[in-house]
């Protein structure tokens, strides 16, 4: 597959997460971080890592209702196994190239084109990142030494924002794609699919009506309900010692500095974040890293594991990229 062939300097890259997490095993009591998780309750955790399956069920439904908005009846097996199996894929790339297996799927099976399949895994992700935004911003907020600086993080989560409108608005979309089609006129002729590419996942995100973006709002609480409950779960286990308020934001935060494309599936980022946040809080840095090295194995290996019986179910048709069109509602 096309990521085992990425250059050297791209998995070096993926690698500076694996070198921030060295450093913090080395500077702490590895006996005390092996003794936390040792002594982690097993029926806690086993519960945690049950949890899976519903929380991924809650989110494959939410990318079901976006999939409708492009005619696009996805069945509930199938959508559940392809979830799953970019699950395991994330896992076991640098990047977020799971994600795009999950339109890999529908293309193949529903002849949905490439972009406009893309644009309902990237409506579906944002979802979530935009749910996270106002949380981890609260988190660092809290951190701010001065108003000064509680105002400037403030504007760059306002920031975040930017692109998505500049994407939807019509008078800048024109803008942008006047841009890119003057620059692929000259050598940058390789990148002229862009702003056809651009405009298909546009479409596909100005698709979504009212009542299916409530109805994602819905799912997206309910998921992270669900997910903020299991990793408390967690923090019971290891006998950490944070309100639940806390946990919501330091994972809130976490999870987005796990998106920086310089690690695999977060590590390294999201150990830094959590020792970091929680020690300014008071708890002890070998107690942070064997809740997140813990949140890590559950949720991370937890639901690879799962997603490699989802793969072995239903891998990406690779071979056979002229196949046709075919329901995929009979695993409804």
């Amino acid at each position: 597959m096309s990521w085992l062939t990425r250059r050297p300097a791209t998995w070096a890259i993926r690698m500076a997460g694996i070198v921030v997490l060295a450093v913090l095993m080395v500077r702490l009591d590895l006996g005390q971080v092996s003794e936390a998780l040792l002594g982690a309750d097993p029926l806690l955790v086993a519960i945690a890592v049950a949890l899976i399956v519903p929380l991924i069920y809650i989110k494959t439904v939410r990318w079901q209702r976006i999939l409708k908005t492009q005619s696009v009846d996805f069945g509930t097996w199938p959508a559940l196994l392809a979830y799953f199996g970019s699950l395991f894929v994330g896992f076991i790339t640098p990047g977020r190239l799971g994600e795009f297996v999950r339109a890999i799927h529908v293309n193949r099976d529903c002849g949905l084109s490439h972009p406009r399949a893309f644009s309902t895994v990237l409506t579906d992700r944002l979802f979530d990142l935009y749910l996270l935004l106002p949380i981890a911003g609260a988190a660092l907020i809290g951190l701010a030494a001065n108003r000064g600086e509680a105002l400037s993080l403030a504007g760059l989560a306002v920031l975040a924002v930017v692109p998505l409108v500049l994407l939807l608005n019509g008078s800048s979309f024109k803008c942008i794609r006047g841009a890119l089609e003057r620059a692929t006129a000259g050598r940058l002729r390789r990148l002229a699919p862009v702003a056809g590419w651009l405009e298909d996942v546009r479409s596909g995100i100005r698709a979504l009506n009212l009542a299916v973006i409530a109805a994602a709002v819905v799912l997206t609480l309910a998921a992270y309900a669900l997910f903020f409950g299991q990793a408390y779960m967690l923090a019971v286990a290891v006998g950490l010692e944070i309100s639940y308020f806390q946990l919501v934001l330091v994972l809130a935060l976490s999870s987005l500095a796990s998106l920086l494309p310089i690690s695999i599936s977060g590590l390294g980022t999201r150990e830094a974040v959590i020792v970091g946040y929680l020690g300014v809080h008071g708890v002890q840095a070998e107690s942070a890293l064997a809740f997140s090295l813990l949140v890590f194995a559950t949720f991370y290996v937890g639901g690879g594991l799962i997603g490699v019986f989802a793969w072995w179910l239903k891998p990406v048709p690779l071979a056979r990229p002229g196949m046709a069109a075919r329901s995929a509602t009979s695993g409804s």
